[in-house]
């Protein structure tokens, strides 16, 4: 990718998301066996939640979300720049609605959602969406609702190259921050882990699920300084 022009989700939604899903077919089918250990789906039964509506950014072929719709019987809906992700999604796990789309132009309406999930993707995202991606990501989550992410977790922002594709770069953050600047957003769970367990110590391996809840309503509470 050596022209200057091309954005990285261009890239993604012309070829390298379905590049990138071949790559990982194997490891999807392994997550769906052994999904009770998904760091996602334990966040969620830690926290007893009960979506009703389900959103996944970054989804894949919706493995996750198949687990999710049987054992909530919610609406689960996934976008993802790989459209044979998406088709192969939709014909194998029935049920799911699946499209191909990018998390700065999320096509949903406004607060469709009371959990949205961003599935270990915004660290492949183009800097200039990330201000987009939180606004989008806001605009469909309902009030009260839960927000979940799964990326890297490093101890301070850098990039590293993308292996797979020249000129392409894979950023890495805290990506929590995106929203827990806003007092709407509060953390109420972090899970940080390498995969393997045993490199724990390695800090560009460390990933992290944080779930925020987003509450508008109790985000700017009476001043205590108000003369009465």
């Amino acid at each position: 990718m050596n022209d200057k022009n091309c954005f990285q989700k261009d890239v993604f939604k012309c070829s390298e998301g379905d590049y990138y899903y071949h790559r990982n077919r194997n490891k999807l089918e392994e997550a769906l066996k052994s999904s009770e250990n998904d760091p996602v789906l334990r966040s969620i039964s830690h926290l007893g939640l009960q979506p009703q509506s389900i959103l996944e950014i970054g989804c894949s072929n919706g493995w996750r979300l198949h687990v999710l719709g049987r054992q909530s019987h919610a609406q689960c809906f996934g976008i993802d720049p790989s459209e044979q992700a998406v088709r192969e999604g939709m014909e194998i796990f029935k049920g799911l609605s699946l499209q191909q789309a990018t998390a700065d132009e999320i096509p949903y309406p406004d607060q469709k959602f009371d959990l949205v999930i961003i599935g270990f993707c915004l660290y492949l995202c183009d800097r200039k969406d990330l201000f987009k991606i939180a606004s989008e990501v806001d605009r469909v989550l309902m009030n009260r609702g839960k927000l979940i992410i799964l990326d890297f977790y490093p101890p301070f922002p850098y990039r590293n190259t993308y292996t797979h594709c020249p000129g392409m770069f894979s950023f890495k953050m805290n990506y929590g921050n995106l929203f827990l600047w806003n007092p709407a957003y509060v953390m109420i769970y972090q899970d940080v882990f390498t995969d393997p367990p045993e490199n724990i110590h390695i800090a560009d391996e460390r990933m992290s699920v944080i779930v925020m809840n987003k509450d508008t309503d109790g985000a700017y509470p009476d001043s205590p300084f108000q003369k009465t």
